[in-house]
């Protein structure tokens, strides 16, 4: 009997053997053994590329109050054409972030700073909503979009801006590239300008007296991996130990020194 021959372009079926179920667990053990070998490392990774931002964050906003304090002295100021008196003093800069503007951030009162007499408007913390005089670095570092903002040169010197580097020439910004913040644990960087200087009309004996200096350090935090400022807000909580004082995981970044 004669065989039908073979129909053209039809493809012969062959069976193609898979993976054995031994070999896909040795794949898994192995993947499982990588995995386990590099996970630390990555998350080391991780880790010190987010404290190496913050340093340079903090470097960068550091540098920028130092440029605007000699361009607009002594401090900075919630109306920027008057002076730098106890109730025009910006005494908290923010950064963007979750505890930014009216959020407030997990401070605990230990880290309060009081001041008996009229030389601040007290008490002070990380906390905006303590802090009453506080105040966006965006806006005074980048923006200059005060309801008042700081003159420039052009409107303190109507007739020709002097040549040269100068003191006090006016707000010629901007000091950093917004946005500004927030940390890589998404909170606001914070800076305690009140210890930039003694305000015009602060007259009460003690810290912060017109005509002398400040005790205090003014320093760029960052809260940390755990969102927690536990720094005190003045550096250190004991008057007798002036300078720094960090606290917890905290990363402090020191702009101004005070008279230690």
């Amino acid at each position: 009997m004669e065989g039908f021959p073979e129909a053209t372009g039809v493809r012969k079926l062959r069976s193609r053997a898979g993976l054995s179920l031994v070999e896909v667990t040795i794949i898994l053990l192995v993947l499982m053994l990588l995995t386990g070998v590099l996970a630390p490392s990555i998350v080391d990774y991780v880790r010190d590329a987010q404290w190496v931002k913050v340093k340079e964050d903090c470097e960068a906003i550091g540098v920028s109050v130092v440029r605007m304090m000699r361009d607009v002295p002594p401090c900075f100021r919630l109306v920027g054409t008057d002076g730098c008196t106890v109730d025009n003093r910006v005494d908290l800069l923010w950064s963007d972030g979750a505890t930014a503007g009216l959020l407030a951030p997990l401070s605990p009162a230990a880290t309060n700073y009081t001041l008996a007499g009229a030389n601040v408007n007290g008490p002070l913390n990380w906390d905006a909503a303590i802090t009453a005089q506080d105040g966006s670095m965006e806006q005074h570092l980048v923006r200059n979009d005060l309801v008042v903002p700081y003159p420039g040169p052009s409107v303190l010197y109507p007739n020709g801006i002097p040549v040269g580097p100068q003191h006090g020439i006016g707000w010629r910004g901007p000091y950093l590239s917004g946005p500004i913040g927030p940390d890589p644990w998404g909170n606001a960087y914070m800076v305690n300008s009140v210890f930039l200087t003694a305000a015009t009309d602060a007259f009460a004996p003690g810290e912060g007296h017109a005509g002398a200096a400040w005790n205090r350090d003014v320093f760029c935090i960052s809260s940390g991996p755990n969102k927690l400022f536990e720094t005190y807000f003045g550096g250190c909580p004991s008057t007798t130990r002036f300078g720094t004082c960090r606290e917890g995981d905290d990363w402090i970044f020191v702009i101004q020194g005070g008279t230690r």
